[in-house]
């Protein structure tokens, strides 16, 4: 089987994060050169390449001139998990996105249904996190997640709050890379925030309906940004 190169790509990165730890690199350390990297793994410059070009895009590496990468000031740690990320290919984000929209707006509706007055409390204070997060100029990954897990539970469902608490790690994952990529375009976050105030209004109504109807344009919405949002992070 042909062995695809963002998979050559994906295990070189893997290889540099392993001799970052490994050498125990320090800000400002440098990376061997492109070539070298080559060398070292037995690649192709090509996969390399990429490679480093994510790390510099995430800000953990720099270009210096006459070859060779400079580690950053920043968590490595944090940094290296959220750059790794950027290597899953966008159709398993979408195939995750898919999974989600089935089991949310179903979740949605039920809310709307059976929520109780405290439920559709609850999922009021979630939303006003996630304005506040805004309002703080924050990612607010967290703050989403609780919005969404909180309509969940409002369903009164156990098997469907397991499932959609399952997929919050990799769910989790998705929305901080999406929301860090559009976090400077207010547009965007206004919009997120306007979704979520519709959904949590068909919710609080106790129309059904409406409710799984505006879950499932928010989360195709999502589809959109995290395509475009992945498309560029391996374009640059």
């Amino acid at each position: 089987m042909k062995i695809e190169r963002k998979k050559v790509s994906m295990q070189v990165f893997d290889r540099i994060k392993e001799y970052i730890h490994e050498e125990k690199m320090k800000p400002g350390d440098r990376l061997p050169t492109e070539k070298q990297l080559s060398e070292m793994f037995g690649v192709s410059r090509t996969p390399v390449r990429e490679a480093l070009s994510v790390l510099e895009a995430s800000g953990l590496t720099v270009s210096k001139q006459g070859g060779g990468s400079i580690v950053q000031e920043t968590s490595l740690t944090n940094l290296i998990e959220e750059t790794q990320f950027e290597f899953v290919d966008s159709k398993e984000v979408l195939n995750l996105l898919e999974t989600r929209i089935i089991l949310e707006t179903e979740a949605a509706r039920l809310a709307a249904e059976r929520g109780t007055a405290d439920d559709k409390s609850q999922i009021k204070r979630k939303l006003e996190e996630i304005r506040k997060a805004q309002d703080d100029n924050r990612v607010g990954y967290k703050e989403d997640i609780a919005f969404h897990n909180a309509i969940a539970k409002a369903s009164q469902n156990p098997i469907l709050v397991h499932s959609v608490e399952n997929l919050t790690t990799l769910y989790e994952k998705a929305i901080r890379f999406s929301l860090k990529k559009n976090m400077g375009v207010s547009e965007k976050r206004a919009q997120v925030l306007s979704e979520h105030e519709r959904i949590y209004t068909a919710i609080r109504m106790g129309n059904g309906d409406q409710a799984k109807d505006e879950m499932d344009q928010h989360l195709r919405n999502a589809c959109k940004k995290f395509k475009h949002s992945f498309d560029q992070a391996l374009n640059s």
